[in-house]
């Protein structure tokens, strides 16, 4: 049950993030979010000549479709009222710019176009983005039932934090991969709190089907979640007949879909040995891992366009010590319970889906620089409950109720502070000077 006034926060936490999401939709100029000219061309090619592009004419070919296939479903639509306006148009690329608080396309008084493709696309993932935290409310719901404070500030944290509303806005299958992440974060939860065979079979069907049909970056969870089903059949290994019935299942639906999409099983495959078992030259050197660290933790909080425009260094500091000193305090006050808490396997899948999903996100970062915070969104909402729980139990009870409030109004400050100071003077246009 919600209350009267938990629901007027849910308002203004969710009226901020679109508020704030379609300002970075807007200013932001178009293809200057991570690879946006890649992800659009293969949305237009679907919708055009109705063919995937092949790995050859497109470096995110390989990426899972789904996304790609609903999306091109818009530009469809559009398409009958007037094709010219999603008509893709790239202009002169200063490539030299990437990771400098630079332009990288230059956009101008003569080449200006409205592309209302792409701002359609931006503000479907925006939508899908908002989706993808109410789930992870729901998840909060039953991870801290009886702490409306905790939930409401964990929910604020993940849809006010800058990087999640940048990629949110941009044109990419991100957001639909963090959808995926935040459903698997509520089955698993679900699975924990519910005696349910079927439930768990949907459950594993979906762990195993997300991660090749909306983002990789999703196996993680998917792991996780696997991982709380075993431990749960395990537990009640006298049901064989149940055992049977869903490795059966699973192996059915692996096959099948082999069988529908072997041109994608293959190159998720490719994808999955090409992260897991290769390394750069350097990918243990001391400078090298310096500067990837670096690079995941600021693209985790807020560095805009490719790599090149974020937060102040204090700032990004700032939100690391108080994330990792959260998660301590949580970690701490569950060990002290010796496994006696209520909601004690509850948090200890909490903390499986975040330990996956960062192991496999400085793993990637071992196999290319590439690799960027943003890749932890499917795990938004596990990182964001973990650090608010262990905060609001180590704060007198007068400070816990305005835990919320201030956690609003510093998450959208920064917002402003990174617009004011970063993305208006770098990449707005108003002239298209």
């Amino acid at each position: 049950m919600v209350s009267i006034n938990e629901c007027r926060w849910l308002v203004l936490i969710f009226c901020l993030y679109i508020l704030l999401a379609f300002g970075y939709s807007l200013l932001m100029p178009i293809w200057e979010a991570p690879d946006e000219p890649a992800h659009y061309h293969l949305v237009l090619h679907l919708a055009r000549p109705k063919l995937y592009s092949s790995l050859k004419d497109n470096y995110e070919a390989s990426q899972p479709r789904t996304y790609y296939f609903i999306a091109s479903l818009a530009i469809r639509a559009l398409d009958r009222i007037d094709p010219r306006l999603s008509n893709y148009y790239l202009p002169f690329e200063h490539n030299l710019n990437i990771r400098k608080p630079e332009r990288r396309f230059d956009w101008n008084s003569d080449n200006y176009r409205f592309l209302l493709g792409v701002y359609l696309l931006r503000w479907m993932n925006i939508a899908t983005g908002a989706l993808a935290l109410w789930l992870g409310w729901r998840a909060f719901q039953l991870i801290v039932p009886d702490k409306p404070t905790v939930r409401l500030a964990a929910l604020a944290l993940a849809a006010l934090t800058p990087q999640y509303l940048h990629i949110m806005s941009s044109v990419s299958n991100d957001a639909l991969g963090t959808l995926g992440g935040a459903l698997l974060l509520y089955l698993t939860v679900q699975a924990l709190c519910v005696e349910s065979k079927t439930l768990d079979l949907i459950s594993v069907f979906l762990a195993l089907v997300m991660p090749v049909t909306t983002k990789l970056t999703v196996l993680p969870v998917s792991m996780a979640l696997l991982s709380v089903i075993l431990w749960k059949w395990v537990r009640n290994l006298h049901s064989k007949q149940w055992w049977i019935i869903s490795g059966l299942a699973i192996l059915f639906g692996i096959g099948i879909f082999y069988f529908l999409f072997p041109d994608s099983s293959q190159n998720i495959v490719n994808e999955i040995n090409w992260r897991l078992f290769s390394f750069r030259k350097n990918a243990f050197t001391e400078p090298y891992l310096t500067f990837i660290l670096r690079q995941i933790n600021w693209t985790f909080w807020g560095k805009v366009g490719w790599l090149a425009v974020g937060l102040p260094a204090w700032v990004v500091n700032l939100l690391t010590i108080a994330w990792f000193t959260g998660v301590v305090f949580t970690m701490a006050f569950f060990l002290k319970t010796k496994g006696e808490h209520t909601y004690f396997k509850l948090w200890i899948a909490v903390c499986l889906i975040a330990l996956f999903t960062i192991t496999a996100v400085i793993r990637n970062g071992l196999t290319t620089r590439a690799s960027q915070g943003r890749l932890l969104f499917p795990a938004m909402g596990a990182l964001s409950v973990l650090m608010i729980r262990g905060w609001h139990d180590i704060l007198p009870e007068r400070l816990q109720q305005m835990l919320p409030l201030v956690v609003v109004l510093f998450m959208a400050g920064i917002n402003i502070l990174l617009w004011v100071t970063g993305l208006i003077p770098t990449y707005y246009q108003p002239f298209l000077d």
